[in-house]
């Protein structure tokens, strides 16, 4: 008689197996002994112990049938024994395994491999059954149609647990829905294995003990041993898995805020919301300091003094020139670079873009079309923030108040029913609905149309869907509802689209807030509208007027023979104070106006003493400058003015006088685009106007 091989030789397990609790029996032959499981086989303390044996034959009743009337299992011939696993693990290649009779807690191990024996029993397992041709009784929690229910004989639906509750405790109803038609799948698909699954209702004392969750009453009946398991959407929580164990998740369930339904937004205030959207308000605040900031820099850096300096090394004239810049001038300039910043940001310029303005476009489409719902709330973050009160169900309470502590939530009794209701009352303005649960709930669907709610995407928790069975079924069930969804294709996302084709269900009412008018799904092609570019648009168009009043007023000064410090050529003036063209005449500075009608009279004492005194300034002599007079080049080392020979010659006898203004006119022209490209502005202008005036005084003399 061997006692294995070395390394993994057999031990003793008969004080273990004589001090299990309330599993004690008699054998056959009159020797105490335990069971090997629940109405299982009755074998003696020594079983498997000591020895390489064929412990099955000698013990097990099983094995011990008339072989000429039952068919006797392979492993029943077979010598195994129990082991020490450290020392087969650690000492040995022999294969072992831990035996499922005894309680977790018993480290009780055995080998046939010690034995030189074949291992049929674990082979059986694996290629013959899993659950061992099990017979499996569960409990239906409610009535959810469809996801589980009873039909009576002349085809009434019962819907509801709470309205059918006779029906409810009838067992002899037969039941049907989604989750039904699921486990029939698995049975037929595991072809014996699972004999049958018998399907009931739950114990009243659960239900007086968890009267807030059907559920969690059923899960209960499991944990007590009243069902093999239950069937129905339950969440694996920790309450629950403190009580038995659950299958493999068939899903995960979103539970999700629930509200009431939005208006849709359509008016302008929101489609100038969203211009506003890709930028936050803190970083709009940045970009219009950022405008102000460099509309001013830029009136510094285009200072004409400073440039003629820094290009001909000479200083313009000082003459009567103020200490200090009118701040009148400085506003001014500043207000053309904002508006023209302003007409360039909104008419989408890129040729300065900075990068600003490429963040800002990337993002805009996105935001110009995304729906205009009024919802209420937008995340859990503004619920709890403005205390609004949230209805939620019992069964998640602990989970839920661990994950949100500062909502002012409202747990009810019954449920989801019982959550609508609490709604309904006015209770709590929103709602955590699972949305896996309840979606397939008529019921539930039914009272959320009426009271006019609408799922959400906000979420709120996350729990995995299985069924709660028997830990010694668990593995062999999920094995074949594994083995069903990776193989076959059955799972319970099929079994809901097979039934609704099948009994053509139509939804009662739009519950997706995604879904809505006016939420519709925006893709990379939806189309931007002129609603949508409202404010850009506006913005623009209040630059350009703002742009074209001033302009309009200048001119109408201008006409008026008055002097403007507004509109787009008055800039050019603004670089410097306001010179008298009579030189004895003092003006004030703050007199930027001189009447056209002083000034005609002022003009006919003038004569070519004059032309050098006002148009000699630095600039106008360049050594190096020529241009072209009457056809010869001159140059500026010679006549003083910028204005060549006598005013008196500018009007030509022999009635040519038109042609010699014209041909003086295009000399003075050229002139002037010189010195305007040297930054001598407030000269040039001067003298072109002194010019201009005598000019037509000796025209109309």
């Amino acid at each position: 008689m061997s006692s294995g091989n070395e390394g993994c030789s057999c031990i003793n397990q008969t004080s273990i197996l004589a001090s299990l609790d309330n599993r004690d029996c008699t054998t056959a032959n009159g020797l105490p002994g335990i069971y090997l499981t629940l109405g299982g086989s009755c074998v003696a303390y020594d079983y498997g112990s000591s020895a390489c044996l064929q412990h099955d034959l000698i013990h097990d009743p099983i094995c011990q049938g008339d072989p000429s009337t039952a068919v006797v299992r392979p492993w029943c011939f077979q010598s195994w024994c129990f082991v020490d696993a450290n020392s087969c693990k650690k000492n040995s290649e022999e294969v072992i395994y831990k035996s499922s009779y005894f309680p977790p807690q018993y480290d009780i191990f055995y080998s046939y491999s010690t034995c030189n024996s074949t291992d049929y029993f674990t082979q059986s397992t694996d290629t013959l059954s899993v659950a061992g041709g099990v017979n499996i009784t569960a409990a239906v929690p409610t009535f959810q149609h469809p996801m589980m229910n009873k039909q009576l004989p002349d085809g009434t639906i019962l819907w509801t647990r709470t309205e059918d509750r006779k029906y409810y405790y009838d067992d002899t109803i037969p039941y049907g829905g989604i989750y039904i038609d699921y486990i029939n799948s698995i049975v037929k698909l595991s072809d014996g294995d699972i004999q049958n699954v018998t399907f009931t209702h739950t114990s009243r004392a659960s239900a007086k003990q968890h009267p807030r969750s059907s559920f969690t009453a059923a899960v209960r009946d499991v944990e007590n041993g009243l069902v093999d398991m239950a069937v129905g959407p339950f969440w694996i929580t920790g309450q629950r898995l403190k009580m038995t164990t659950f299958t493999v998740p068939l899903i995960s369930d979103k539970t999700v805020l629930v509200i009431p339904k939005p208006g849709t937004k359509n008016d302008l205030v929101y489609e100038i919301q969203k211009v506003l959207e890709p930028f936050t308000y803190g970083l709009w605040g940045v970009a219009i300091a950022i405008t102000i900031v460099a509309s001013l820099l830029s009136v510094w850096f285009s200072d004409r003094e400073m440039a003629a300096n820094k290009r001909y090394g000479m200083q313009l004239k000082q003459s009567k020139k103020s200490t200090k810049r009118r701040k009148a001038v400085y506003f001014r300039l500043m207000l053309d670079a904002f508006l023209e910043k302003g007409m360039f940001f909104f008419s989408a310029g890129i040729e300065q873009d900075t990068g600003a303005m490429s963040a800002y476009v990337a993002n805009l489409a996105a935001f110009l079309t995304q729906s205009g719902l009024e919802t209420s709330v937008g995340s859990m973050k503004e619920v709890i923030d403005g205390n609004i009160p949230i209805c939620g169900h019992p069964a998640l309470e602990e989970e839920i108040r661990m994950k949100w502590p500062d909502g002012k939530w409202v747990f009810t009794s019954d449920g989801f029913e019982g959550m609508l209701e609490a709604y309904a009352r006015g209770d709590c303005k929103v709602l955590a609905i699972g949305r896996e649960d309840t979606i397939m709930d008529m019921n539930i669907i039914k009272r959320v149309c009426e009271l006019d709610l609408v799922y959400t995407d906000v979420l709120v928790t996350e729990n995995p869907i299985a069924f709660p069975i028997n830990p010694q079924l668990a593995s062999a069930f999920s094995y074949w509802m594994y083995l069903g969804e990776k193989t076959y294709g059955i799972d319970l996302d099929n079994a809901k689209q097979k039934f609704i084709e099948k009994n053509e269900i139509k939804p009662q009412c739009e519950v997706e807030l995604s879904q809505l008018s006016g939420a519709e799904e925006v893709d990379d092609f939806t189309r931007v509208s002129s609603s949508n570019m409202f404010l850009p648009i506006m913005a623009f168009v209040a630059c350009a007027c703002i742009a074209v009043i001033l302009q309009l007023v200048h001119e109408s000064k201008r006409k008026k023979g008055l002097k403007s410090a507004i509109g787009r050529k008055s800039t050019l003036d603004l670089y410097g104070i306001k010179k008298s063209i009579v030189r004895d005449e003092k003006l004030d500075e703050d007199d930027w106006v001189m009447p056209r009608a002083k000034a005609m009279v002022r003009r006919q004492t003038l004569d070519n003493s004059d032309v050098d005194r006002i148009c000699d300034f630095p600039g106008a002599h360049i050594p190096g400058d020529e241009f072209h007079e009457n056809g010869a080049p001159q140059s500026f080392d010679g006549p003083k003015s910028i204005l060549k020979g006598s005013i008196d010659d500018m009007v030509k006898a022999n009635g040519n006088a038109d042609e010699a203004v014209k041909e003086e006119d295009n000399n003075i022209s050229h002139r002037i685009e010189e010195l305007v490209e040297s930054g001598v502005i407030e000269e040039v202008l001067d003298c072109f106007d002194f010019f201009q005036e005598m000019k037509k005084l000796k025209k109309d003399q």
